[in-house]
């Protein structure tokens, strides 16, 4: 490595190492909330054993008997924590989602009405993937094996595409161990039943990755970056910058000027993505929307007296204002409260980074708020495989950064960059994070030794 990219695995690991030692501290309270059972136990340590299990089997490429063994376990956990939202109704995005694909399909167009605004919103929701979940839908309905089908299909090409940058880095082994544990991953396993964007949108950013680590100079790699990167947009459009910063970290490798002309044709590209949404919104409007109407909303539930990061409702003052009134109106609310409170913005910020990094509950937490009410045993049996796994994922990838590739180091480094330069600042949970967990993976399951069982030509 050079002795900048020593600079940036060192600055790596200390978040890291930082948000392990919270993650710690955190255990305590978890417990507190959801308490420890003997069921517990057991189910951390039947998870560690699956996951155990898997990576021993794929040091080597697996053979069909083996593979279809794999793939039964998976699908048997998968339908086990689908069992868990069966029959129960999701609250929040998940359920929003349903509603804006059933009112697709219904002729309504992507609208939806939102009880604590009183009012209807027609761009609150980026549009890719509740047109991708409404023409599902269509062909197989809105069930809950139906929705995980989607999401397992969404998650089962992520994981290919970690194989496939595991290999171009230099360890197919280890790219295809990455993709077992990410399967097998707790936040993976408590969304694949619900439906929920965040399978698309880490498909979405390993896609970006891939672009830039075999970039094709001209047209083509334009058509690579720009493509994903317009789709990402309109998928979560916090997470689009990753389309310049995965370029911009990796620039030492491939070259400035190759990088500002794959950049310049690449946000041509995405602006042709982009304009179809742009033409719907400026005739619904008369105004330019670029991608959602949500900016403001999202600021307010990141910087306010009682924020913690997590979506809570919006003043009732505001109630039943329209949409393109209300996000103005909002986000000047949440900047007079940054001015007047530039200390206490600072420590929210801060405190948002590390707990949304540092603990892994949401998934439990998604599944208490559903109706009819979830069972408080089952609630504490689920929450320590979240949580110890997240750590276990955090000190791990810490310890094995100095033995990485100097480009999958520079990646996450572009990572935790979007997360501090674009992410924290606005409605900040555990789930906008989750696009780092492949990254994270294939630095914990690399080493030396298993990159010489099967390499792959050196990344230029």
């Amino acid at each position: 490595m050079t002795r900048a990219q020593l600079y940036a695995a060192w600055s790596v690991q200390a978040v890291l190492g930082g948000l392990l030692l919270y993650g710690l501290t955190a255990l305590p309270d978890l417990q507190a909330r959801w308490g420890v059972s003997l069921g517990s136990i057991a189910a951390v340590l039947a998870w560690i054993a699956l996951a155990a299990f898997g990576f021993a089997l794929l040091r080597e490429m697996p053979r069909r008997r083996n593979f279809a063994l794999l793939a039964l376990a998976l699908m048997t956990v998968r339908v086990a924590f689908a069992l868990l939202a069966v029959w129960r109704t999701s609250t929040g995005d998940p359920n929003a989602y349903l509603n804006l694909a059933k009112g697709l399909l219904a002729g309504h167009g992507l609208v939806i009405y939102d009880p604590f605004f009183g009012s209807a919103w027609r761009a609150l929701f980026p549009p890719l993937y509740p047109v991708l979940l409404a023409g599902w839908g269509a062909l197989f309905g809105f069930s809950t094996p139906s929705v995980l089908a989607l999401g397992t299909l969404t998650d089962t090409a992520t994981a290919w595409l970690i194989v496939l940058l595991g290999t171009r880095l230099g360890s197919a082994v280890a790219g295809r161990r990455a993709a077992w544990l990410y399967l097998l991953w707790p936040s993976v396993l408590f969304s694949a039943p619900l439906a929920q964007k965040e399978s698309l949108c880490a498909l979405l950013v390993l896609t970006l990755a891939l672009t830039w680590v075999q970039h094709h100079p001209g047209w083509r790699g334009a058509v690579a970056l720009g493509v994903p990167a317009g789709l990402l947009a309109l998928t979560q459009p916090g997470a689009a910058p990753l389309a310049a910063l995965f370029g911009i970290v990796l620039v030492g490798r491939i070259g400035l000027w190759p990088v500002l002309a794959t950049g310049l044709r690449g946000a041509v590209v995405a602006g042709i993505v982009l304009l179809p949404w742009w033409i719907r919104n400026g005739m619904l409007f008369h105004a330019f929307v670029p991608l959602t109407t949500a900016s403001g909303a999202s600021l307010w539930i990141g910087n306010n007296p009682d924020a913690t990061g997590n979506w809570e409702p919006p003043p009732i003052a505001l109630k039943g204002i329209p949409e393109m009134a209300c996000g103005p109106r909002i986000q000047a609310i949440a900047l007079e409260w940054i001015r007047t409170h530039p200390a206490g913005f600072v420590r929210l910020t801060a405190t948002k980074f590390v707990r949304a990094c540092g603990v892994a509950e949401f998934g439990v937490t998604r599944l208490v708020a559903m109706g009819p009410p979830f069972p408080h045993l089952l609630a504490a049996g689920l929450w320590p495989i979240a949580q110890l796994s997240h750590l276990a994922l955090l000190g791990g990838a810490a310890a094995r950064l100095g033995r990485v590739p100097a480009t999958l180091v520079l990646l996450i480094a572009a990572c935790g960059l979007h997360l501090l330069l674009f992410g924290v600042w606005f409605e900040f949970g555990e789930r906008h994070r989750e696009f780092v967990t492949p990254f994270l993976l294939l630095a914990l399951c690399w080493s030396y030794d298993d990159a010489a069982v099967e390499k792959a030509p050196p990344t230029p």
